[in-house]
């Protein structure tokens, strides 16, 4: 198991329309389950483009959250609604729901956590 990890020695992988949303995001997966002895799914750095969404959807059996890193996006979690800025946290809960949305002029780029229940 490594000790480090250097987002730029990890390969970028390009979606479109992420869980129902529109335009492309980009994500690399820094790390993934098998780097850990707990129930840590993955860490992930994505990067939202102006325009772009995480669409709405539902969790069941894990728990994710959005640090964001930079950028200020729209985000909704079970229904709730707030403008996020950077090192804010948004944590949807097993059998709840979220979407991100990057209505902004610039890059919103994110940690998301995913950890199984």
């Amino acid at each position: 198991m490594r000790k480090f990890v250097s987002s730029s020695g990890v390969a970028s992988i390009q979606r479109v329309a992420e869980h129902g949303g529109s335009g492309p995001i980009a994500f690399r997966r820094l790390i993934d389950s098998g780097e850990f002895d707990t129930n840590v799914d993955f860490l992930d750095l994505t990067v939202i483009p102006p325009g772009s969404t995480i669409g709405l959807h539902e969790h069941h059996g894990n728990e994710e959250l959005y640090f964001i890193v930079d950028g200020d996006p729209l985000v909704r979690v079970d229904g709730a609604e707030r403008r996020l800025h950077r090192t804010d946290v948004a944590i949807v809960r097993s059998g709840g729901s979220h979407e991100l949305i990057n209505d902004s002029s610039r890059d919103v780029e994110i940690f998301v956590v995913q950890v199984r229940k």
